[in-house]
């Protein structure tokens, strides 16, 4: 009877979200003209999970229905708050000072951002149920996020006729559209209450490791390996062979061979997510200075976030760790075991099958990184539209960002069920930036955003 009792009352417990309105977080020194929230939304009360959100409205003051924006980060593991929000593409970045200093690039100038950290294990997300932490998958992510969703809808009724959006980078490329194929079918149910989903933005996007993941091409074509190189890799390794076996474990010796001379000819001082960012050197030459000073930038702001996130002052503005939970908030560290099997999956026809349902899908790939090249994502983009029949509906050329080329863009369509013309896909580089785009090339990605939330083309040359 006392374990029954337990039980029910932690039901009970569970069942409840919490919505906490932050009135300030620490060291935050300006008058804001937007409200933000942040807390748990239980996504199952029998096993007590639940998923961690921050929320921040439009900043904008026109009397209008802004769109909301659902943003996820990949890994599979790695924080929306500590990167999307406060690294990337959200209304704050700690300051060297300790204080919060706004970002004037923030995504909230163009839409309401709600940020996830997901799955489970994630951040400040979690479960009771130890055994949720040891085998999950692409499946529980997404039907986790979609009870989120709904149950987030509840929570805030205010939003449900908003243009609800998702967006994200890197291995949400896995996560975004398995969500939205949740979303379409709820949104066939006659018997529930529609989210009014209009498109998708991924961004460096894992879709298909036959494809995403070969960098061979883009690094041969950036000087970063030799030719003989290039040709070991296409022969000996077969490309997508090599990282299936990389995948499962599975090491052929004469792959393992061409990796490392990959390895040794790109160097330990290039990274693969940004191959034109230097290293700190010792040099007191004034132009080595600036550069090794953008390494340090970047290793010295996910220092400061790492420190803001975990001190018990930010996590009780933040309504977070109400559990305290036996681990500290971490970008990508945590306790869960994903299903290596997974990132083998193929994404692109069900990318497809969401264009056919009529949702528009921004491919988008910053052009210094080597994780996932814009060269791969370009193809896909292309092999998409043949697939389905879209027609250019531009050509493949430059677009702007203020007065300066902001990448390459090109968008494919065709005829709605009225007859009309509709962009279904777009294809766009973003000049000069890494794996994470809205990070190394914050304008340039808000232009992006301010496109994509609106449906409308990206600034092209004008004659």
């Amino acid at each position: 009877m006392g374990v029954w009792f337990l039980s029910l009352l932690f039901f009970f417990l569970c069942s409840k979200v919490r919505a906490e309105l932050i009135p300030s977080l620490p060291r935050q020194e300006d008058h804001l003209s937007f409200r933000q929230y942040s807390g748990y939304i239980v996504t199952d009360a029998e096993h007590g999970r639940a998923l961690f959100y921050y929320f921040v409205e439009c900043s904008s003051n026109e009397d209008v229905l802004h769109p909301l924006t659902l943003w996820l980060n990949g890994g599979p593991g790695c924080s929306s708050l500590g990167f999307g929000a406060f690294m990337e593409n959200g209304p704050f970045q700690p300051g060297e000072n300790g204080t919060l200093i706004k970002n004037p690039y923030s995504w909230n100038i163009e839409s309401h951002m709600l940020y996830l950290e997901s799955p489970i294990g994630v951040g400040f997300s979690y479960s009771n149920t130890s055994k949720d932490y040891i085998d999950w998958n692409d499946t529980q992510t997404a039907e986790d996020n979609y009870r989120f969703i709904l149950k987030w809808l509840e929570e805030f009724p205010q939003f449900k006729d908003c243009d609800f959006f998702l967006a994200g980078e890197s291995y949400a490329g896995h996560y975004i559209p398995q969500l939205a194929a949740l979303l379409v079918e709820h949104n066939k149910n006659p018997n529930v209450e529609p989210v009014n989903l209009k498109a998708i933005a991924l961004g460096n996007p894992l879709l298909d490791l036959d494809i995403s993941v070969l960098a061979g091409d883009y690094l041969w074509s950036h000087g970063a390996i030799s030719d003989e190189t290039l040709f070991l890799e296409k022969t000996v390794c077969n490309d997508s062979k090599y990282m299936r076996e990389y995948v499962h474990s599975q090491w052929s010796q004469g792959c393992n061979d061409v990796f490392n001379r990959v390895a040794d000819e790109v160097s330990l001082d290039v990274g693969f997510d940004d191959l034109l960012l230097p290293v700190c050197t010792s040099s007191s030459n004034v132009e080595q200075f600036k550069l090794r000073k953008k390494r340090r930038v970047i290793h010295a702001l996910k220092g400061r976030i790492f420190s803001y996130l975990n001190k018990p002052e930010v996590q009780k503005a933040l309504d977070a760790n109400t559990t305290h939970l036996p681990f500290h908030w971490d970008f990508c560290l945590g306790p869960l075991v994903y299903q290596e099997e997974n990132i083998d999956m193929n994404l692109i026809p069900l990318v497809s099958n969401l264009i056919k349902e009529g949702i528009p899908v921004l491919l988008n790939s910053g052009d210094q990184d080597a994780k996932i090249p814009l060269t791969q994502t370009r193809i896909i983009a292309n092999n998409i539209a043949k697939e389905l029949n879209l027609s250019p509906f531009s050509n493949y050329g430059t677009w702007y960002d203020q007065k300066q080329v902001g990448g390459w863009t090109q968008s494919f369509g065709g005829e709605d069920a009225n007859g009309k013309n509709v962009t279904y896909l777009t294809f766009a580089t973003v000049r000069g930036a890494a794996h994470e785009v809205p990070f190394t090339s914050p304008s340039q990605a808000l232009t992006l955003f301010h496109s994509f939330v609106n449906g409308i083309p990206l600034p092209r040359p004008s004659n």
